[in-house]
Order: C-alpha cells, then structure tokens, then sequence
C-alpha cells in the first residue's frame, strides 16, 4: 500500500471514529491539526468537528450535517460505515502523524533537490526539523491521573536515569534529568571546555548519544585534548603537540578507537545560530548537548544583553521541548578586588536571564590552595542543595580534572592515619 493510500484511509478511520463516539474528539484534537488531513473533504469534517467541539455543541452525525452542508451526506454515512468503533483511534493518530511526517520529509527532499544554492537547501533542512521536532505535543492530565502516574513511576522496577557527570561527589547532590539546562560557568583559560569534554565523554561512555558544539575550537583540537584525557587514552598533550607519540601511546590511541565504537560523542564545530544547533540535535538524535560556549552564538537583538537574554530563552526551551539536557558553557564577568572575590551566578556575562533559565549552574574557578587547583561551585540546584566550592585538581597535561582529597595527620597509637577533609557544607565528625 502507497503513502497515498495509507494516509487517506487513516484520516477516513480518524474522522469516522469522531462521528461514532464522541468521547474520543477531545483526545483525537489533542494530538492532530490541518496538516494532519490533506484530503479536502476530510479536513473540512474534522475542521467542523473541532469548531462543534470549541464551542462545547454536541457532536454527532446530525450536528455535523447540519454545519457543513448536505452534499457531505453522502460522505459522512460513508465514514461511519467503514468505521463501526473508535476503540482503536489512538493507534490510527499515530499511523496518521507517521504519514504527516513522511510525507514532510518527501515534500523537503524534493525542495532540497530543486534548490540552486546551498544555502537555499540548508534553510529547508532547517525548517524541516523545526518543524517536525521543535515544538513538543502539548500534555494535559488531571489530578487525579497525574497521582496515578507518580505511583506508577515509584513502582518502576527501572531505577532514574539521571546524568552521571564522571566525578563521584558531584552526582551525589546533582539529579539532572532529560530536559534540563545546564550551565557550567568560567573565567576564561580556567579548564570549563576541558571539563565540560571530560562530562561529555563520561555521559556518552554511560551510554547517552551526546553532541559537543563548539564555537571556538576546531575538532581537531578538542580531539587532542580528549586522547589527553586518561578516561579516553591518557597520552600526554605535549606529545600530540609535537607529533612525537610513542610506541604506547600509538596502543593506547588503537584501543581508544576500539573502544569510540561504543561511545556515542560527536564533536560539531562551526554551527553558529540556534536553529542550527537544534537541526543537528534532532537529525542526530541526541540526548545530551554540550555548547561551548554561549556568548558565540549568533542571535537577535540589538545590544548583547538582548542577544545573550534570547540565547538563554531559546536553549531552556529547545531543552523542554525536544527532551534534551543542555550544557551550555558560559563566560563570567569576574568581580571587582575589593570586597568580593569568589564568583556567583551574578557574574554570568552580558544577561541575568541565563541565572534565571538555568535548572543547574556550575561555576569553576582557580584557586591556590593546592597547585592546579580548582573549586566548582553548585551556585544553583533547583532539585537539591547547593555546594560551596568542590575541591578538583586539574592535570594539565592530561586534560582531568579529579576530585581533590585533602589529608591530614593524627597520631592515633604512635601511628599516623589520614582523614579525608568534607566539603565546606558537609558536617565534619570532629
């Protein structure tokens, strides 16, 4: 059976299943819209079935007679007698939008193939997927329904598919879930795109695809810096630099191109806008996006606080409504000497609203406390507490940052043993 065929008959099965049983039209309306009907006919029907819906008028055969005209007599009796229930209407819905979309990406294929520019193509492509995956189907459930499910989702056997970032005291306190918006701030040259490439790396290791878009860095550099990294191969930045690898690191870059076969990561460079970013997330299926950074992208606006500001809007929406967890890497304005020091979410560049998107922010900065030292900062946790200043030691020639445990003596029996110093907001046991 041809798209054609197909598609007719599902809307002929939609449309009937509406006239027999009402109580299907509020669900049916729901999930469909014009586009869904081609067939004149047909989409007049459901147009008026929608309008008799609105205005909370009865709908039967009788009242959509009676507001279309007599020559849909015919039709209508046609409908319902191809169509004796609609206990199946939602498996027909999703029959119907698979058509609708087919048909979509048909309709762009052979506009893409008359275009006479590449730029002309790229603009359909990116149309095309805003289009089918930009804006997520609007849900509405009861109370009542809604409790129902939370008791269903407690009684899961399947544990929370949370984000596990690679460093075992972060995931701790951060739940981070799909569609969440994530921002990792930092002064410039303090690690964030290191750190942000080891989160990327470790997320798609647990089995997530992941897309990295930079807008600063070439591909070919941030690979150098994940063969660095000792969770990938470990092999000595320097070296690579020089092109001066050794008979080990040659092994440990084979078995990292062994093991990429199962690592879903995708490095992107030179997308520059929005609409871009979103059209490859959604060609690409990604779950997790990583976008360094967010001051580069290209947006409207006439100032940089009205750029930066739709930026921020944009991404915390793409993240709702395509179910994907962005990071997104953000510079700081670094405060004044005198008086404060540390940063906080006051200091994200050039636009507040970034502090008011975010569900997470992660602010990384330098310290002195211990040589390559850092601290990350959970300035912002909508589902969980706050973290004043993790301590990381960041290996420069390897590209890690690790969880830094400091010591200290005490002489227990003419021995020394060592205790691991909490965090600042963790309770000490002495």
């Amino acid at each position: 059976m041809g798209l054609n065929e197909k598609w007719t008959q599902t809307q002929e099965a939609v449309v009937g299943a509406m006239l027999v049983d009402e109580r299907c039209v509020g669900a049916v309306l729901s999930r469909t819209g014009d586009q869904h009907f081609p067939d004149g006919r047909l989409r007049h029907l459901y147009r008026t079935v929608r309008s008799l819906w609105n205005d909370r008028r009865p709908i039967d055969p009788v009242t959509v007679l009676h507001a279309s005209d007599d020559a849909y007599q015919g039709e209508i009796a046609r409908l319902m007698q191809a169509t004796p229930t609609a206990a199946n209407v939602s498996a027909y819905v999703d029959i119907l939008d698979d058509c609708a979309r087919l048909r979509a990406y048909q309709d762009a294929a052979a506009e893409i193939l008359s275009c006479q520019k590449a730029d002309e193509a790229a603009a359909v492509w990116e149309k095309l997927g805003r289009e089918l995956m930009g804006a997520q189907k609007v849900r509405c459930v009861s109370l009542q329904e809604a409790i129902g499910n939370y008791l269903d989702r407690m009684n899961e056997d399947t544990p929370p598919d949370y984000l596990s970032l690679g460093i075992s005291q972060l995931d701790k306190i951060l739940k981070i879930g799909r569609g969440k918006f994530v921002i990792l701030a930092a002064d410039s040259s303090a690690g964030k795109t290191a750190l942000a490439l080891q989160f990327a790396y470790h997320i798609a290791e647990a089995g997530k695809k992941v897309g990295f878009f930079s807008l600063e860095t070439d591909n070919e550099t941030l690979t150098d810096r994940l063969m660095a990294e000792v969770q990938v191969a470990g092999i000595n930045l320097p070296r690579t630099k020089l092109k001066a690898l050794t008979t080990a690191d040659y092994q440990r870059a084979t078995d990292a191109g062994q093991k990429s076969a199962r690592v879903d990561l995708s490095l992107i460079d030179s997308c520059e806008t929005i609409d871009e970013i979103r059209t490859w997330t959604v060609q690409m299926g990604f779950d997790v996006i990583v976008v360094d950074y967010l001051q580069l992208i290209n947006a409207e606006g006439e100032k940089r606080w009205d750029i930066v500001t739709n930026i921020s809007m944009q991404l915390h929406r793409m993240a709702q409504k395509l179910g994907v967890t962005v990071i997104g890497l953000s510079q700081v304005t670094p405060p004044d000497k005198g008086g404060k020091t540390a940063l906080t979410m006051d200091d994200l560049r050039e636009s507040r609203q970034l502090k008011h998107d975010a569900d997470v922010i992660l602010i990384l900065e330098r310290t002195d406390e211990f040589p390559d030292g850092r601290t990350l900062t959970i300035a912002k946790n909508k589902d969980g507490k706050r973290n004043r200043g993790m301590k990381l030691q960041f290996d420069p020639e390897h590209m890690t940052f690790s969880y830094f445990r400091r010591v200290t003596p005490s002489a227990v029996a003419g021995q020394v043993e060592l205790h691991e110093l909490l965090d600042d907001d963790e309770e000490v046991p002495f």
